[in-house]
């Protein structure tokens, strides 16, 4: 807001018309921090923070902007007949809202670059003919509003999802690659399906109170969460494992969901890793922060965006570093940034509400370009893509075909052009990029004949036999560069790998708790 002093001319009757205050309103895509006080760069050049943790400068046309250093203020009668417009500059802390500017290897002329002047009567560019080549094949790019036309009356009610989501997205969970993934079983078990001299077999990490779902894991150590919504850490101490309540220390929180982590083995953010923070769902729809590094535990409160409950976590840092991606119980997505505390809200089309699973996002650490995958309430395939010319787009990619729609969440991807999804047929389906076109791939489940004989039957009297070798919507887990592991509707596992032909189903894993009794479990062990 700016409030024009009086120049005491005309009478009183003639000072009562003029408008002493001009509201400046703030740049497209992004709001005034409330956080940060502006400062005055030069005469007719104002500093503020935006909430996305970019610039941006208030300045009269002709000044400031795009230009580079001071620049020679106007008169004052020019001054005066002139509108104030918005420009938009990028902060190194945000990776420039999305780029990375100022680091060692993209160089220091990164810094003067990425600035774009938007005037408050302009509103918003429309995006329709911001197409990527190939983008032909069931792609459809979301009309971005104008701000001032937007329809803010969102719904703030919970959206309808399963009571038993919170299973179905953390259920599985790798610890390490190609060694060792945890699974936790309906009935609350937690079991580790551990190779050691290249012999398979399945370890009981038993917990007094039923466990719901793996949510984390950090430096070798499990989080799960229980039955009552306690984040629990499973470490190892010396030679023996414990447990410890993370909810009992101080300031802690109840919880209902974590980070996908969905990155391939070996590739994980190594500053996310290094900071040691994990990011949560409290069971009060707020972001919760918790770090873990050398053992100096400790709980803070991000709180939640305006207006709205934090339903999931999107992405933590995978896509962008010091941001979290989160879905709003209405619907939307929303950033955190855990460098300015701010919370800001992404723009997307009224019609399109997202679902509260998590996403998975697809970025070369070498690369600023790239996408966050996202299921619809309705079950399609949503992208949300960035790329230095033409910013963030909305893509909806839908589904493969009609009357099958996405179940689950979307993950993993491989060679950031092959993204794993999990169709409402009971089949895993393929989303792949071929040269410029995104393509759909049927990849089935996997097909094996039972055999039992007789002499196992003899031993085995009351064994029930009960196999549905479809896929379950449980999250997938990448087991290795090359192979991926998803769960079956029995209960079981299935594993893909990558041959030079494609992905092929390799074998099913059976489980202690499978519906579907093929083998008898000599296998099992306890870490009691």
């Amino acid at each position: 807001m700016e409030y024009r002093l009086a120049k005491h001319r005309g009478t009183a009757k003639e000072n009562q018309g003029i408008d002493r205050w001009v509201d400046h309103m703030y740049p497209d895509n992004a709001r005034v921090s409330r956080n940060s006080v502006g400062i005055e760069f030069q005469i007719g050049r104002l500093i503020f923070a935006l909430d996305d943790g970019r610039l941006g400068e208030l300045h009269l046309p002709g000044i400031g902007g795009e230009s580079v250093g001071p620049t020679r203020p106007p008169s004052a009668r020019r001054k005066s007949s002139l509108k104030y417009v918005w420009s938009v500059l990028d902060a190194p802390e945000t990776e420039g809202w999305n780029s990375q500017y100022c680091t060692e290897e993209r160089g220091p002329l990164n810094c003067i670059e990425g600035t774009s002047d938007e005037s408050i009567d302009m509103g918003i560019t429309i995006a329709s003919s911001r197409t990527r080549r190939g983008s032909k094949s069931q792609q459809t790019y979301l009309i971005l509003l104008p701000t001032n036309v937007r329809n803010r009356n969102i719904p703030m009610e919970e959206l309808n999802v399963p009571e038993n989501w919170i299973q179905t997205c953390f259920r599985l969970r790798l610890m390490v690659g190609g060694r060792s993934f945890f699974m936790i079983t309906e009935t609350g078990l937690t079991i580790e399906y551990i190779n050691v001299e290249n012999v398979w077999f399945w370890l009981i990490h038993d917990h007094l109170t039923a466990i719901k779902g793996a949510v984390g894991n950090y430096n070798g150590s499990l989080f799960v969460v229980d039955e009552h919504g306690s984040l629990l850490m499973r470490e190892r101490e010396s030679n023996e494992l414990g447990w410890l309540n993370c909810t009992s220390l101080r300031k802690g929180k109840f919880i209902i969901g974590g980070p996908p982590w969905d990155e391939l083995p070996g590739n994980y953010q190594k500053v996310s890793q290094k900071d040691g923070e994990l990011f949560f769902v409290s069971k009060t729809g707020r972001l919760l922060q918790f770090t873990v590094a050398m053992r100096k535990y400790k709980w803070k409160d991000c709180r939640n965006p305006p207006n709205t409950k934090v339903a999931g976590i999107v992405d933590q840092e995978i896509f962008r570093y010091g941001i979290v991606f989160v879905v709003g119980k209405n619907g939307r997505l929303y950033q955190y940034n855990k460098i300015t505390e701010n919370w800001h809200e992404h723009y997307q089309s009224q019609h399109l509400v997202l679902s509260r699973q998590p996403g998975t996002a697809l970025r070369q650490l070498s690369s600023l370009s790239g996408s966050l995958f996202m299921i619809s309430e309705d079950g399609g395939l949503v992208e949300y893509h960035w790329n230095a010319l033409e910013g963030w787009n909305w893509v909806e990619h839908g589904t493969p075909y009609k009357g099958v729609y996405m179940v689950g969440s979307p993950g993993p991807s491989f060679q950031l052009k092959q993204l794993f999804l999990i169709g409402s047929d009971g089949n895993v389906y393929l989303r792949y990029m071929d040269k410029t076109t995104w393509k759909w791939k049927n990849c089935d489940h996997p097909h094996d004949k039972i055999c039992i004989d007789d002499e196992f039957l003899s031993t085995h009297m009351k064994i029930e036999v009960d196999c549905d070798p479809k896929i379950a919507p449980t999250r997938p887990i990448p087991l290795s560069e090359h192979s991926v592991i998803f769960q079956l509707r029995d209960g079981r596992l299935g594993e893909m790998e990558r041959k030079e032909e494609g992905w092929v189903w390799m074998r099913t894993i059976g489980t202690p708790t499978s519906t579907c009794m093929t083998t008898s479990w000599t296998d099992l062990a306890s870490s009691n």
